[in-house]
């Protein structure tokens, strides 16, 4: 075998042992913040009800975006979205403030605790 092809020989043999011995990897998680809804409180009691049924019922959805992109023993990319507390804040604020108005009254805090403690 000449030196030219022994050479090429080692250069494939070369670069074939880098790709396969290796991966590229890549994982995020990204928190999805959104803005907190503005909310009122008739009073105290309606807005300490309202955080203590909040803080102790877990949040209504679990949910979580995970998206995989891979190339087997070259490339591997993951990332998963996950929803931040905002959004269980909204989502509780959305079921408590039953006319929409942007007020919690202390009829419709009780109603909120109550049927959080059902489930």
């Amino acid at each position: 075998m000449n030196t030219t092809s022994r050479q090429a020989v080692c250069l494939i043999a070369g670069v074939v042992t880098i790709i396969a011995s290796g991966c590229i990897s890549h994982d995020e998680t990204v928190y999805e913040e959104v803005p907190r809804s503005r909310v009122e409180f008739e009073n105290d009691k309606a807005a300490r009800v309202f955080y203590e049924t909040l803080t102790k019922a877990p949040p209504r959805r679990h949910s979580e975006s995970k998206t995989e992109v891979a190339i087997p023993f070259v490339f591997d990319h993951k990332r998963r979205v996950v929803p931040g507390q905002n959004v269980a804040f909204n989502d509780a604020v959305a079921l408590c403030d039953t006319n929409q108005d942007g007020r919690i009254t202390e009829s419709e805090a009780d109603i909120f605790a109550d049927a959080r403690v059902k489930r």
